[in-house]
């Protein structure tokens, strides 16, 4: 009789202390949930994070947006229209004259390890 008595009561004590780890397990997951939420909104607000995401067609680029790429660091050659541009080239009026005004639409060409191999500009239009 004692013996059963004793399984309850540790039954129970499991149950409660069970009880117990679900009911802060669910506390945190909700303070998880509203630190996700503030920080999103948070970032969001940041203008230079929602800039890049404010754009309706993420692969369209400006011909401006090209000359910026031509002129600064380039550690990957670029081919615009067919006409290659090296990363470590330098005449720039030759490379200007491959760029019509317009939208341009940007990708890239990967090698077999997935690193990039060149970025390809391909025009659109205006």
């Amino acid at each position: 009789m004692r013996n059963s008595v004793i399984n309850v009561m540790e039954m129970l004590t499991g149950t409660i202390i069970f009880g117990l780890g679900l009911i802060y397990l669910a506390y945190q997951y909700e303070a998880l949930s509203g630190l996700t939420e503030r920080l999103t909104e948070k970032s969001t607000e940041d203008k230079n994070v929602i800039q890049q995401y404010n754009i309706n067609t993420m692969g369209n680029v400006t011909h401006a947006e090209i000359y910026a790429a031509i002129m600064g660091y380039r550690e990957y050659p670029i081919m615009v229209d067919n006409n290659i541009i090296p990363a470590a080239g330098s005449d720039y009026e030759l490379y200007f004259s491959y760029i019509k005004k317009g939208l341009y639409k940007k990708q890239y060409k990967y090698d077999e390890n997935r690193n990039i191999e060149i970025i390809l500009y391909s025009y659109l239009g205006e």
